[in-house]
């Protein structure tokens, strides 16, 4: 036996597959915790370290260590695939099935340092030795590490430290988002125990299910299943989980589906060819274990352990697969997401969307899947948002002008653009309900104050005359608002001078015209109490004709119309009469202010409950 220690190597190895291929610390670590794994360990513990004079790493694990000899033999040579050694790739305590495989792990730790100590305790006996990277490279093929302890016994357990010394990082070490990334790399933490910490503090323990914590899982698929289909010749012997979580992946390195073989990545997350544009992508993550790979007759896995080799048969008819069972996933997720959806359409206070359609004619029925199916189809538009672009689709479906421009839509543009439409075209109903809410306020404000007026004896001059002119749509709602014609206001007045008339009949008259002409309104107004009777009725049926007669076909009125407002109307059974004769003939028309107060009331009723519904939302 020689009390020398030798690494062997062609000196770009060190530089291909340590320094380049190492390059971040969770691979680097992840090598470390193999190494344990392979040797039995129960735990391993590792402690990032930060001094004033540099950063180092400390390792320790409670596997069977090793001899001399092996450091020598087996240790330190590069390229040894310890599959190949008799056992079958099983470790001889735990039975456990090997992980390392290419030999390469022991030049990781060059990728993030430049000096390495191990320590090593084996049957009673002790051996340290250290290797320096620098020193390494200046040699060519050959390098002996340099002893500290040879043979030494010791009382110390079974197993391994290192100390990776000169880390080769300017950054702070961040715990949490290490560890994050080691949960990821392995599902053997059930039988590692595997913690690790920052200067000895905020010790934190690994588990298979720290890759999932952060996600709100929604729903799962468990391997091995026969719904994705039992052509593959192994899909048996894949065990694992699939799952989404109810909002989108935010860290991007979870989208897909991660490959393990004995309990460490062979593939980073991805969908293996079998990409779509349903976003559904953005949902999915798991792990599949397909420990059956090391049956195969050449050895896929590549060096950096990201990624399969796909060009081989065998690994092609494992993605042909795999592909299978990302689509299906896919359209189950979108059944699941659509089903969810139109139920929450009905526990919202709205009614099943089933249940509404099928109360719709075919051509309508028709139209609203057109409108609805690709909010319920969009997995982008979360349950809220679609809950609310539903319910104003079908709150609006009434409205014959929503549902011919909704079919235009439905015809012209994509599946994709017409929710973000829908969501447009609601904001606007909401902007409008505004309007009208902010509309039916002020006109609320007004009828309050005339009803106000109408409790004493009001003057039709100013009081009543000023209002009613400056409210107009209380005469007639359809009119929102009154152009006076002083011209003809005059010409009246001169046919009908007041000064000779009764005092107690003397009138304040005004003549107006709409604001699309046409009508000319001869308005007669006496004071909130006086009584209307038939010489009233037919003094203002009496301008009328005058107006009508001289004046109405030269100024371009089509008609003229005439009221006469007042507290009360007659009881006579001759003024009754005329009222009804001359209202039929569209001539004159009586009001009483408390009508005109309950017209408008009738009239503004959408207004009044939009404003209460705007205010109640």
């Amino acid at each position: 036996m020689t009390d020398q220690l030798t690494l062997r190597y062609d000196p770009m190895t060190i530089k291909h597959l340590g320094v380049s291929l190492y390059s971040q610390l969770p691979s680097v670590l992840s090598e470390l915790i193999s190494n344990a794994y392979d040797a039995d360990a129960d735990s391993i513990y590792i402690d990032l370290i930060e001094k004033n004079s540099g950063k180092e790493i400390y390792v320790r694990d409670d596997g069977h260590g090793m001899s001399f000899d092996e450091i020598n033999e087996k240790y330190l040579m590069v390229g040894r695939n310890r599959r190949n050694e008799g056992s079958s790739g099983i470790t001889p305590k735990k039975k456990r099935k090997v992980i390392g495989k290419k030999g390469l792990g022991k030049l990781s730790v060059f990728g993030v340092c430049t000096e390495i100590v191990v320590k090593t305790v084996k049957n009673g006996l002790e051996n340290q030795f250290s290797m320096d990277l620098h020193e390494i490279e200046k040699l060519k093929g050959e390098y002996h590490p340099s002893i500290s302890s040879l043979n030494k016994k010791t009382d110390a357990k079974d197993g391994t430290e290192l100390w990776l010394k000169k880390v080769k990082r300017k950054s702070p070490f961040n715990l949490e988002s290490i560890v994050t990334s080691l949960s990821k790399k392995f599902t053997i933490f059930d039988e590692l125990e595997t913690s690790i910490s920052l200067n000895g503090k905020d010790s934190v323990i690994l588990t298979n299910e720290m890759k999932f914590s952060d996600l709100d899982v929604k729903y799962e698929w468990d391997f091995p299943s026969k719904e994705f289909g039992t052509d593959y010749e192994h899909w048996g012997k894949i065990r694992g989980k699939i799952l989404t979580p109810d909002t989108p992946l935010k860290d991007t390195s979870m989208k897909g589906i991660y490959l393990v073989s004995r309990g460490k990545n062979v593939n980073e997350a991805e969908f293996y060819g079998a990409r779509d544009n349903d976003l559904v992508h953005n949902y999915m993550t798991g792990y599949l274990c397909i420990d059956f790979i090391d049956e195969f007759p050449e050895d896929i896995i590549s060096t950096d352990r990201h990624s399969l080799i796909w060009e081989d048969d065998h690994a092609a008819e494992l993605k042909e697969y795999l592909q299978a069972v990302v689509r299906k996933i896919g359209t189950e997720w979108r059944k699941k997401r659509n089903a969810e959806k139109e139920k929450s359409v009905s526990e919202h206070g709205g009614k099943s969307i089933g249940k509404w359609k099928d109360d719709l004619v075919p051509y309508e029925r028709d139209l609203a899947s057109k409108i609805i199916d690709p909010v319920l189809d969009d997995p982008s538009i979360d349950i809220d948002k679609s809950v609310r672009l539903i319910h104003g689709v079908m709150d609006q479906f009434d409205n014959q002008s929503f549902k011919e421009y909704a079919s235009q839509l439905a015809d012209t543009v994509t599946a994709t653009e017409l929710p973000k439409i829908i969501d447009l075209m609601n904001q606007w109903k909401v902007t409008e309900l505004r309007e009208i809410s902010a509309l039916a306020t002020a006109r609320i404000e007004v009828i309050t104050k005339f009803e106000e007026l109408l409790e004493g004896d009001t003057k039709e001059m100013p009081t009543l005359h000023n209002f009613l002119k400056k409210f107009s749509w209380l005469l007639d709602p359809r009119v929102l608002e009154f152009q006076d014609e002083v011209t003809y206001s005059k010409l009246l007045k001169e046919t009908y001078p007041e000064d000779e008339l009764d005092e107690k009949d003397k009138r304040i008259d005004f003549l107006c015209s709409n604001v699309l002409g046409g009508i000319l309104y001869v308005i007669e107004i006496k004071r909130s109490q006086y009584v209307i009777d038939k010489k009233s009725l037919e003094q203002a049926y009496e301008y009328g004709v005058f107006l009508k007669d001289k004046y109405a076909s030269e100024s371009g009125f089509s008609n003229v119309v005439c009221y006469v407002v007042g507290g009360k109307k007659s009881g006579e059974g001759v003024f009754r009469a005329k009222e009804k004769t001359y209202m039929r003939s569209g001539e004159v028309f009586v009001k009483t202010y408390r009508e005109l107060l309950e017209q408008s009331k009738i009239f503004h009723r959408e207004f009044i409950e939009a404003h209460s519904a705007f205010k109640a939302s």
